[in-house]
């Protein structure tokens, strides 16, 4: 046994030698949960599922920027997928101009629905960042989604199109692609099912903008947390077991027929030491005047700190306020 262990070893050298031979550099060591982390990483909350990750203060990624926050409900206070597109261009120019640390060097997209995507081609068209490279994370459908609502031929050309368990090497982070689900109401139904294969005509309406399939993310900065990022309030339980990040990001809407949907999620994930409560605001009212849409109920965070364990800390988000990772967890 041990006359196997040592050579045994002396492949694993060799291995490392070949990989230091090719130019390839090994990711920095990630400290353990909840710190500390010797790369600043802050967290900025943009209403509905959409977050904007800053790294050493000036490397921006976007997770799901919807900003428009435009009307949605039908009479019955539910999603209408009939009621027209409306974007407001003015709000998400301001959010970018006034807000956003920096051109986003990732843009990762959960799924197609309007309140996820809706936005993107302002973002990636816009002027500013006309001479900083973008890359887009998303399905087919969101690709051919785009290219329908008029986003820059050039910036659709560096998108990345993904399936689910991809393994993406950045400089300075890596980013993990998970095959997720997406919400379902009470009666097990769910908003604007379906898929493109090919650019349909420009969308009008909500429902026009169909879901496609559904990921999750996790960002993993070196020397700093590990971030999961989900675009809706389900997950493949076998997807997600053992990843164990350190921020959580929950979105806590629309979960009535997902079987213990919060419990099932921190069993999974190990009980990650950051909870932040996401997807939970009205969808409509201006950005930073609502924080959920039933005020008398209890809020988004005193429902998951009574559903998470004692080792979790909840942390109750404020639209556009910075988060620092490096003293959250204390």
């Amino acid at each position: 046994m041990a006359e196997r262990r040592t050579v045994l070893k002396g492949v694993l050298a060799a291995s490392g030698a070949a990989i230091a031979g090719t130019g390839t550099t090994a990711a920095a060591p990630t400290p353990g949960r909840g710190g500390p982390y010797s790369t600043p990483v802050e967290l900025r909350w943009l209403g509905v599922a959409g977050w904007e990750i800053v790294i050493d203060g000036d490397r921006s990624i976007l997770f799901d920027p919807y900003l428009s926050r435009m009307p949605c409900l039908g009479p019955t206070g539910r999603l209408d997928p009939g009621l027209p597109l409306r974007n407001d261009p003015a709000a998400v120019e301001r959010v970018a101009a006034q807000h956003l640390a920096a051109p986003p060097e990732l843009i990762l997209v959960s799924h197609g629905h309007f309140d996820h995507v809706a936005d993107v081609p302002q973002l990636l068209g816009r002027p500013e960042w006309r001479g900083s490279r973008i890359r887009t994370v998303c399905d087919e459908t969101v690709r051919h989604l785009l290219t329908a609502m008029g986003t820059p031929p050039a910036r659709v050309s560096d998108v990345i199109q993904v399936k689910g368990g991809e393994y993406l090497q950045f400089d300075g982070y890596t980013v993990e692609v998970f095959r997720s689900l997406h919400s379902q109401l009470a009666d097990h139904g769910s908003f604007a099912p379906g898929r493109r294969a090919a650019p349909p005509r420009r969308p009008a309406v909500l429902g026009d903008l169909v879901e496609g399939d559904t990921f999750a993310y996790q960002v993993s900065v070196d020397s700093g947390p590990r971030i999961l990022l989900m675009g809706a309030s389900n997950f493949v339980e076998r997807e997600l077991s053992g990843i164990r990040p350190d921020v959580a990001l929950v979105p806590m809407s629309s979960h009535g027929a997902v079987h213990r949907y919060v419990e099932r999620l921190l069993r999974a994930t190990e009980n990650p030491p950051l909870l932040i409560p996401t997807h939970h605001d009205d969808l409509v009212a201006p950005l930073g005047t609502a924080h959920t849409a039933h005020a008398a109920q209890p809020s988004a965070a005193q429902q998951l700190s009574r559903l998470a364990p004692s080792v979790c800390r909840v942390l109750d988000p404020g639209p556009l306020r910075p988060v620092d990772l490096r003293t959250a967890f204390a």
